[in-house]
């Protein structure tokens, strides 16, 4: 094997050790940036390959830092808080209900905020309300299993719903529109796939009813939203949606929509137009500055450096080779087989460093075998699937599950590796399959709808 072969494959090694294993508490980006420079410095990558991945990489990572912040402010506002009282509440003491009204207030965080600020902001939220319900431990777990599995299920119709999905539409320059129309129905389907599936795990555990009475006492809590700040948030949220589409028709980069909504409602945060007692319960502006992920800058531009050094060692030339081959299969598999190839790639390395592979090796395939558009848009869509989805296989695939873990085990919950697969693992094919199934319906049954790659 040649020196650069063998040196990329080192790096890529050896970062996603310290990814996982982070020793001595260092962060994501300084985990990635160490083999970003080995990169750089080993000479698996170049100058130039950097500063393209800069600009492949910054509106996905600038958007990341916006949804976070706007999430992190909601959350000292109390938004969120209020909205899963006002799910309790709504639920009436059922059991049921409670799991359904989660489920879907889960979802719907996940996809207006991604998929890590639904897991951060929701799990210690559940976790609060199911304790002071009085569950079960095995009942908790229904609750907890739903906001932790399903929050990662539904970052896919936005672009902005995982930063992935930022990386794939800028790679491909495809719009906002073109995202949500393919992945629109793909959410859906595999939304309710996941209640329905995680439910008919936990269905014996989730309790008939709960205690009225406990759930109104949740309602005094400190952190009540106030009216001016409830109505500003909400309008601010409905602004940033509509400036989405907008920014969608005008090729506008979301980033700049969402970072200008997060200012605003940080700066509204900060001003004196809000209740002085609440807002002295709250978080300071410079504890919300202090919470947002800023590593993950790094991390973004230093993990596409990396896998790019693996070009060197033939494994954007096998992926791509495996790519061209299943999006010569008869009917479904066409979908099917492209998208467990990535998931069970991402499994096992994490979605981050697979999504990036899956770009590049995807961009081989078009332009090496001049695939059409149908076959183009199949293989982009379902590296979208995979990776969005297939990353829960295994916990070490999704950096949103890895916290969900450890917030429970912070929190005296630990769920035992054999526990987790036996749902995660099974959820995870029938969501890649059902996503799969609805992606091939839509290009099979509407030959018009494509994006132009």
């Amino acid at each position: 094997m040649e020196y650069v072969a063998a040196a990329s494959i080192a790096i890529f090694l050896v970062t996603f050790f310290l990814i996982v294993k982070r020793p001595r508490g260092i962060g994501l980006g300084v985990s990635a940036g160490i083999g970003a420079a080995a990169s750089l410095l080993l000479g698996t990558v170049t100058l130039s390959d950097a500063g393209q991945a800069l600009l492949d990489i910054w509106d996905a990572a600038l958007a990341f830092v916006g949804i976070v912040s706007l999430s992190i402010t909601l959350d000292a506002m109390g938004f969120f808080r209020w909205a899963a009282f006002k799910v309790v509440k709504l639920a009436r003491g059922s059991g049921l209900k409670l799991y359904f009204y989660v489920s879907l207030l889960t979802a719907s965080v996940s996809i207006l905020f991604a998929n890590d600020s639904a897991v951060l902001i929701l799990t210690p939220i559940v976790l609060e309300i199911v304790m002071q319900l009085k569950m079960e431990k095995q009942s908790m777990y229904a609750y907890l299993f739903s906001a932790g599995l399903i929050a990662d299920t539904a970052a896919m119709p936005l672009i902005t719903s995982n930063p992935i999905n930022i990386v794939s539409a800028d790679f491909f320059k495809y719009s906002f529109i073109e995202h949500l129309v393919f992945m629109g129905p793909v959410a859906v389907v595999t939304i309710v796939t996941s209640m329905l599936v995680v439910y008919l795990f936990f269905r014996k555990n989730i309790p008939k009813s709960y205690s009225t009475k406990l759930a109104d006492s949740l309602n005094t809590s400190d952190e009540v939203i106030t009216p001016i700040q409830l109505k500003t948030s909400i309008i601010t949220l409905v602004t940033i949606d509509i400036g989405y589409v907008l920014a969608s028709l005008f090729r506008i980069p979301v980033s700049l929509i969402i970072c200008s909504g997060s200012i605003f409602l940080l700066t509204f945060y900060a001003s004196p137009f809000q209740n002085t007692a609440v807002k002295n319960q709250g978080k300071p502006v410079k504890s919300i500055l202090k919470q947002i992920n800023w590593d993950i800058l790094l991390f973004m531009i230093s993990i596409f450096l990396v896998v790019q050094g693996l070009r060197h060692s033939g494994a954007i030339d096998f992926f791509a080779s495996v790519f061209t081959w299943g999006s010569t299969l008869p009917s479904f598999l066409s979908i099917l087989v492209p998208s467990l190839t990535v998931t069970f790639s991402a499994s096992a390395m994490n979605n981050w460093p697979m999504t990036m592979l899956g770009l590049l090796s995807i961009k081989q395939a078009i332009t090496v075998n001049n695939l059409s558009l149908h076959s183009s848009t199949a293989l982009i869509f379902s590296n979208i699937i995979g990776n969005n989805l297939g990353p829960h296989f295994f916990p070490l695939g999704s950096l949103a599950i890895l916290m969900w873990l450890g917030t429970m085990k912070r929190k005296g919950l630990t769920i035992k590796l054999v526990d987790y697969l036996k749902v995660g693992s099974i959820l995870s094919i029938l969501e890649v399959t059902a996503a799969s199934l609805v992606l091939w319906a839509e290009l099979t049954f509407l030959p018009a709808l494509h994006i132009i790659t």
